[in-house]
C-alpha cells in the first residue's frame, strides 16, 4: 500500500521484551535466616545463635543469590557486641560476689568497706577501711523480736558473747548497722545477719577494733 501523501509507511520493527531474555532478573527472595540471625542478636541470651545464623546468611546471601545480607552481617556484628558484653558483666558479677560479705559468711573481727550499691565488701584491716564485723549468726525467736523493737545500737550492743572491746565501742563514737539475710529486712528465725560498726564522724578506720589497734584512719 502506497501513502497518499507522499512517501512510504515507516517500517515498525518490534522491540526486545524487557520480560523476555537476560534483560529482565527477578528481585532475590529475602533469605530468613538473616532476618533470624539480626532478630536473635537483639536478644542478649541468643547472642551466639544469632552470630551462627549470621553467618550462615552470610554465605547464603553472597553473590546476589538472597536479599538481606546487610541483616545478616548487622547480626553478626550486634551479636558479637553483645556477647562480649554479657561475658564482661558475668565476669564483673563475679568479681564483685567474691569481695562481698556474705550474711552466713562473716564473722566477728572482719574488716569491711562499702562499694557503690552500698554492700559490704572484704576490706584489709592494715589499710583505711569503713568498719568492722563486731557479731555475725543467726536469728532466734528472742532475737527476731528485739531486732523489731529496738534501735540497731540496743539490739547490737545486747547481743550475747559480744567482744568487750565491741561493747567500750558502742559507749563512744562507733555507729552499728545490721546487714540481714531476709526478704525487706524483715527476719525470721535462722536467717543470718551480721552487725558492724562505722566511725560516727565518717573517717576511715586502720587497725582492729578487737585487738586495740584502731586508729583513725584518712
Amino acid at each position: 500500500m502506497t501513502n497518499p501523501y507522499g512517501g512510504g509507511y515507516p517500517s515498525y520493527e518490534p522491540g526486545p521484551n524487557p520480560y523476555d531474555g537476560p534483560s529482565y532478573r527477578s528481585r532475590p527472595p529475602y533469605d530468613g535466616l538473616s532476618i533470624a540471625a539480626l532478630v536473635c542478636s537483639l536478644t542478649c541470651c541468643a547472642a551466639p545463635v544469632g552470630i551462627g545464623l549470621g553467618i550462615a546468611g552470610i554465605v547464603r546471601t553472597r553473590e546476589g543469590r538472597r536479599s538481606g545480607r546487610w541483616a545478616a552481617v548487622t547480626g553478626v556484628v550486634v551479636g558479637v557486641v553483645a556477647l562480649l558484653a554479657g561475658i564482661g558483666f558475668v565476669v564483673f558479677a563475679g568479681v564483685m560476689g567474691s569481695r562481698t560479705v556474705w550474711e552466713d559468711e562473716a564473722r566477728a573481727g572482719q574488716c569491711i568497706d562499702i562499694d557503690f550499691l552500698g554492700d559490704p565488701i572484704k576490706a584489709s584491716c592494715s589499710d583505711p577501711h569503713a568498719g568492722e564485723v563486731i557479731w555475725a549468726g543467726r536469728f532466734d525467736d528472742g532475737m527476731v523480736a528485739r531486732y523489731d523493737e529496738l534501735s540497731w545500737h540496743e539490739f547490737c550492743g545486747g547481743l550475747p558473747g559480744l567482744d568487750p572491746a565491741y561493747v567500750d565501742a558502742l559507749r563512744t563514737e562507733y555507729v552499728p548497722r545490721v546487714e540481714v539475710d531476709a526478704y525487706a529486712d524483715e527476719p525470721e528465725s535462722g536467717d543470718a545477719f551480721f552487725c558492724y560498726v562505722e566511725r560516727g564522724d565518717g573517717e576511715k578506720i586502720t587497725g582492729r577494733i578487737r585487738d586495740a589497734g584502731e586508729q583513725v584512719g584518712a
